[in-house]
Formats: C-alpha cells, structure tokens, sequence
C-alpha cells in the first residue's frame, strides 16, 4: 500500500524505556488511516527548526534549506490503532543530533512532523531459525519481529548496547540464545559484534537473518553471510541504518549507492 500523506503529530506522553532509549508516543490526530502491523517499518521524522512555529510539509517545493524541517529516519515501535498512539524509541547519547535532542526535550504538546510508514521489515517467520544481529539503532525493528516470533523458534540474537542496564525485557522464545554486548563506544567500527556473529555455529535448516545498525559493520556482516553461508536471498534483510563520521543526509546518499552497487553485482 502507498504511504500514508505526512501529516503532524503532537507529544502524548514520553518513557523511559533504558537508561539510553526512550519512547515518545504520538498522537492527537486523525489516524483512522494509519496502516497497522507495520511496527518495524521506517518512516522520517520531521523537526521544527529553532524558531518554527509551523512545520511545513511535502512537498516542500523550493522551499530554503532554513524553511525546511530536519529530516531524520526512525523505525516505528508500536502503533496502537484503539488508542491512536505511535511509539518511536530514540537511543539517548551524550552528544545529541537533532533527533535524539528533540526527543531528549520532548514535552507533551510539542509538535512533530511525521512521514510514513513505508514497508514493514520483518524476517520471514516460516524459516527453519532466526538471526537477528543490530545495534540499539535496531532495537526498535528488532524488537518488533521478536513479538512476532512462534514459540518454536531458535536461533541466535547479537545486539549490541550502550550500558549493560540497556538489556530490554523482550519476548524471546526459549529456543533463542540471546548475545548482549556492552559497547559504550559506538562512534567506533563494531568489529567484535562481527566478530561475534561470524563465529556462531551455524544451525541445519533454512535461517531468515535480519541485521541492521552501524553501515560499516553490517556490510562486513553481509560480506560473511552472502560469500561463505548458504542463504536464500528472500531470507536476508541487512541495513545500515547510520555510519560513523557521515550526517544522516550524506549517509541516505552513501546507502543509495550501496544498494545500486549491491544491484549490479547480483543482476
């Protein structure tokens, strides 16, 4: 189905969710056609500049770079369609970029422009076993599939966090080994959850695997998977979701030529 139009959304209430994630739940418009079962999908945050008392929409035309909002990518959490609520969870870290700062400050009332969601990402859940592996810039999408798992499941779960207290109370099945890392240095390549994923044994069977976080990393993971695992193309789902040292508008850029480039060498 095509994305719903952008529309504006204003602070219900905000949680804590760990020390370094929080969840600020939107609402307080019409979403009568807000599509459900699409936790897990992305969708771009539009954040009123300094100043802006109305956040302009697209299509923005030849609006100034100074009129337009700042745009940032999040993956919806949880849409409660009853309730009209939308869940978005923001990691939290020291030094803030516009997202995280506006989540940080976030009040109820505050407004928020609000595109999408696209296409949810969720693994193929009639695969023989499951690896999910991501930073907690996946966590959100990560645990979304988690809930959406059979109780038969198995297979393995890398997520790495800020701070050990970061570990969320998800609903693994008991099949699952699950792998919390403590990485406070994020800003740094993630080559021991890498390393950590290359060096799990690899179970009989068919396995979807969903990877996401850090760009860098997770091509080294899709390196691994694609040249030296037997896996079904259908069955692979690996994102950057951000790279280190690159603004969200460089990165966008960067990953579109990943995926022209990932095109061609499987075409």
């Amino acid at each position: 189905m095509p994305r719903p139009a952008p529309r504006i959304l204003e602070v219900l209430r905000t949680e804590s969710v760990t020390p370094n994630m929080k969840r600020v739940v939107l609402g307080g418009g019409d979403l009568s056609d807000f599509p459900k079962n699409h936790e897990s999908a992305n969708f771009k945050l539009l954040i009123p500049r300094p100043g802006q008392t109305e956040i302009p929409l697209p299509p923005l035309g030849d609006a100034p770079p100074e009129e337009r909002p700042i745009v940032r990518t999040y993956t919806l959490r949880h849409f409660d369609h009853e309730r009209g609520e939308v869940a978005v969870d923001f990691m939290m870290h020291a030094d803030h970029g516009p997202a995280s700062g506006w989540a940080a400050a976030a009040r109820p009332g505050d407004r928020v422009g609000f595109a999408g969601p696209g296409a949810p990402k969720f693994a193929d859940f009639d695969a023989d076993w499951f690896l999910f592996a991501g930073d907690m810039s996946a966590l959100p999408a990560i645990g979304a599939n988690i809930e959406r798992l059979p109780a038969n499941a198995r297979g393995y779960a890398v997520l790495d966090i800020l701070d050990d207290a970061d570990r969320q109370a998800l609903p693994f099945p008991p099949g699952m080994e699950v792998i919390w890392r403590v990485n406070p240095h994020p800003e740094q390549p993630a080559m021991g959850w890498v390393d950590t994923i290359v060096g799990l044994p690899w179970l009989d069977g068919s396995p979807s695997v969903w990877v996401a976080g850090e760009s860098g990393a997770v091509r080294a993971v899709r390196r691994y998977l694609t040249q030296e695992r037997p896996i079904e193309r259908r069955r692979l789902y690996a994102s950057g979701y951000w790279q280190i040292g690159l603004t969200e508008d460089r990165h966008q850029l960067e990953k579109r030529k990943d995926k022209e480039a990932l095109s061609r060498s499987t075409s």
